[in-house]
């Protein structure tokens, strides 16, 4: 197995609540002519090394991992979820290329279509962000929130766009800011709110339903097992699925599964990552009502090719497997 770390260069600075980047980290992995991909997070805790540390201790032991159930039990085992991410995504992607097909069949799907998908705007004043949801020329824009003028931006952001508007709070707000700002964004015709509270602060979200705020609310960081999707069922609308914060494609699928048959509606996100991780999570998208997978358009040094986009049609590539392929140089 090869293994090697990507320096991620962002189009934009990447201002969100909890800082600003300018570039972002990932791991891409090769495995049996599949490759595979985990992005360093900040918020769920592991580090290059310690993803690269399990990688190295899963290949020097792999015949261990050997036989049938080697992605559903034996993964599991490893501590990194990250490692756990990365290798999924491999195996599944050489398994495909293998029998020939696209990642999608194994999933159940009986067919694809284009997926439409959100276009970020990153935190901003009021003026930049209008500026570039009218660049973006996107027919659904989600706009990061948790700044001072949440307000101000997505009142700028409607005088110049009819485009479908999402905010994602990605944990800014308290209680009592959520209660106060989401009535009064309604106005906006906001489709869903995600993650307005902090990830610990699961109580609150029962807190707000209390509220009858009217608008949608969606569940992310603070959901990454199917624990979590049962323990908010009743308080949410929606869940954000993410195959990095899941753990790899088996485990985001059961989510999505989980979440349908409890009636949520399912959002597929991402992190900031490749072509690679993003293609992956593209093919469970179709089970999904919701997309948000722009991460290629945010960066300047995409290693992968896959997803194409027009619009915010979001186009599945034909090969076999996830469907990614090398950059020449990357």
């Amino acid at each position: 197995m090869q293994s090697r770390v990507v320096r991620l260069e962002l189009v934009s600075p990447w201002s969100i609540a909890h800082g600003v980047s300018t570039e972002r980290s990932t791991i891409i992995i090769e495995r049996d002519g599949g490759y595979g991909e985990a992005a360093i997070v900040p918020y769920l805790g592991e580090s290059e090394t310690e993803i690269l540390t399990t990688l190295e201790s899963f290949d020097a032991n792999s015949h261990e991992f050997d036989g049938a159930g080697l992605r559903s039990d034996s993964l599991k085992r490893l501590t990194s979820r990250g490692a756990r991410c990365a290798l999924d995504l491999a195996l599944h992607d050489a398994e495909g290329r293998a029998r020939g097909e696209p990642l999608w069949k194994a999933f159940g799907v009986n067919e694809t279509a284009p997926i439409e998908t959100s276009f970020t705007i990153a935190m901003d004043t009021p003026d930049e962000m209008a500026r570039r949801a009218r660049a973006a020329e996107a027919s659904i824009l989600k706009l990061k929130m948790g700044g001072d003028d949440d307000e101000a931006c997505v009142e700028a952001v409607r005088g110049v766009t009819n485009a479908t508007l999402r905010l994602d709070v990605n944990g800014g707000w308290s209680r009592e800011d959520a209660a106060r700002l989401i009535p009064r964004l309604a106005r906006f015709k906001i489709e869903l709110v995600e993650q307005p509270l902090a990830v610990a602060d699961r109580d609150g979200f029962s807190w707000l339903r209390a509220q009858h705020l009217g608008v949608p609310i969606f569940a992310d960081e603070s959901v990454s097992t199917i624990e979590h999707v049962d323990a908010l069922a009743q308080v949410v609308d929606g869940i954000v699925i993410k195959v990095r914060k899941f753990g790899g494609l088996i485990p985001a699928h059961a989510a999505i599964e989980r979440a349908r048959s409890l009636g949520l509606r399912t959002m597929m996100g991402c992190m900031i990552e490749s072509s690679l991780a993003v293609t992956a999570a593209a093919h469970l998208a179709l089970r999904c009502d919701l997309a948000d997978l722009d991460a290629p358009l945010l960066i300047r040094n995409d290693p992968f090719s896959g997803v194409t986009y027009r619009g915010s049609a979001l186009l599945l590539p034909t090969g076999a497997g996830i469907g990614a392929a090398p950059r020449e140089g990357s």
